[in-house]
């Protein structure tokens, strides 16, 4: 069994540095333009089933591979990113002024911190890992499943597939649009790839409408 993680593209946050856990945000153009060109190229990967989180711009990501692919989309709500809370939509240095306690605990031991209002990423890692667990129990072996999801969450996968503390979550960076792929099967699980970005490179003129 495979697993492509795919990042949803780029948000008006996004581009002005606000920090985006579970606030409902959209794709801009630029993100709108990456679903499209994702949606083309996962045409060539084999994907038997699409899982997303609920939030509006993985569903968009989600829905144009739905349309490339043919295949109905399934949401998760275990694949949401981290609720952040009371900082929702607050830039970093709105965070190190406002919360300076948080602020640094998140950049020296991110393992430690409570989102005030929000979650932790142990409570990410807990829930976005059912969801893998869950999966391989109610998929084939042969199955390629493509989870569209988010920055944190997908991160939180990962490390968790590698057996990283959540004390070394910083040493990972995920772009936008990227996916991530590791397979499954009764020898355990193996990461294939990690931030792979070189399908937007390709044009999105054949994407589907």
């Amino acid at each position: 069994m495979k697993f492509s993680l795919v990042r949803h593209g780029e948000t008006e946050w996004n581009k002005l540095g606000r920090f985006q856990g579970q606030y409902d945000t959209q794709l801009n153009e630029a993100g709108l333009e990456q679903a499209r060109v994702i949606a083309r190229a996962s045409r060539e990967w084999g994907i038997t089933a699409i899982y997303s989180s609920p939030l509006t711009r993985t569903m968009q990501v989600a829905t144009e591979m739905s349309r490339a692919l043919d295949l109905p989309v399934h949401t998760r709500d275990g694949l949401k990113e981290l609720a952040l809370g009371d900082l929702e939509g607050v830039e970093g240095e709105e965070m190190r002024k406002g919360w300076p306690e948080v602020f640094s605990t998140w950049n020296n031991h991110p393992e430690r911190v409570l989102m005030p209002g929000g979650e932790s990423l142990a409570i990410l890692e807990d829930r976005s890992w059912q969801v893998i667990l869950d999966l391989e129990q109610q998929h084939p072996k042969e199955a390629h499943l493509a989870l569209v999801s988010h920055n944190f969450a997908i991160r939180a996968i990962c490390g968790k597939m590698l057996g990283m503390p959540l004390e070394n979550f910083h040493r990972l960076r995920l772009a936008l649009g990227s996916v991530c792929t590791f397979e499954s099967d009764e020898r355990g699980r193996r990461l294939l790839a990690y931030n792979s970005t070189g399908h937007l490179l390709q044009p999105s003129a054949a994407a589907p409408d």
